[in-house]
């Protein structure tokens, strides 16, 4: 099971960096945005369905059942690529050197920073919003899952608002995502268990998280356009890492502090996400161009 987990990230990582870099290879630049919330989006609703009825079907059958129908849909996902898909060539060839250079980069590297830490706030504490909302909240199972539905349904809206805001607002854009999911955070915070309040705040939450893989993927194709998919390899691997790095550090809050101790932490991680685009780097609003080293 380990072993088919390991696997199954390489893939999921893989694709977020093919994905992403197929489409934009597929549209013109101006295009690139509405390109990425495609996809983005369709990731994003699919995981909102997928868990339902996942669980869904492991009740009502086995996790085996599950599994299978799963790997079913990849393969007519791959058979529907071969057929409906061009050839899009070899692309660019990234090297180690690339990589460096991206982080060298001003602008880029603000970016890539911002999503890091917007990431990180939120798989800090999303996973502790379903205990947070059945002790605190006096939701029940069945309620919480809505509300987490919920909470993917506004990031799915939003992400697809976001692949046109992109197009000539993309530091705002990226600024109000963190500014969303901060305000989300620390209001939650100081509801104290108020079940309609927290519910809103919920979904102001996912709102502001869902738009954030679109801001950011299009912040890296847009400031490194000779190298968008030295750009998107970077950004998956940061995110990921993020990811990781928010979950361990909201666990070990959760335990020492309860619910507030992650949702906290979120709050800050979240606000110095959005602080570090509020400043000089407008430029990225004024599409592809050539960047120096700093």
């Amino acid at each position: 099971m380990i072993v088919a987990r390991a696997i199954l990230g390489l893939c999921i990582g893989a694709f977020w960096v093919f994905g992403a870099g197929a489409a934009i290879s597929l549209v013109r630049s101006e295009a690139r945005g509405s390109a990425i919330a495609i996809v983005s989006g369709g990731i994003f609703v699919a995981t909102v369905v997928a868990l339902p009825v996942a669980a869904l079907i492991g009740n009502l059958t086995t996790w085996r059942v599950a599994f299978v129908i799963a790997s079913g849909i990849s393969v007519a996902a791959f058979v529907v690529q071969l057929v409906a898909l061009p050839c899009l060539g070899t692309g660019v060839r990234v090297l180690p050197r690339t990589l460096l250079t991206i982080v060298k980069l001003p602008v880029p590297r603000v970016g890539l920073l911002a999503a890091s830490a917007i990431f990180f706030a939120n798989f800090a504490a999303y996973t502790y919003l379903n205990p947070l909302l059945e002790q605190r909240a006096g939701l029940t199972g069945e309620q919480v899952t809505l509300v987490l539905l919920g909470f993917g349904v506004a990031g799915g809206v939003t992400n697809f608002t976001a692949g046109r805001t992109v197009r000539h607002h993309l530091r705002a854009t990226m600024f109000g995502a963190g500014a969303l999911v901060c305000t989300g955070a620390f209001l939650i915070t100081l509801a104290d268990g108020e079940r309609i309040v927290t519910i809103l705040l919920v979904l102001v939450w996912g709102a502001g998280f869902g738009a954030v893989p679109v801001a950011a993927q299009t912040w890296m194709a847009q400031t490194m356009p000779e190298t968008a998919e030295g750009g998107l390899a970077l950004f998956v691997s940061a995110l990921q890492g993020s990811l990781a790095a928010g979950s361990a550090v909201g666990g070990i809050l959760y335990n020492t502090y309860s619910p507030a101790g992650a949702l906290v932490t979120a709050t800050i991680s979240a606000g110095l996400g959005s602080a570090m685009v509020s400043g000089r780097t407008g430029a990225v609003d004024r599409g592809p161009r050539r960047l120096s080293p700093s």
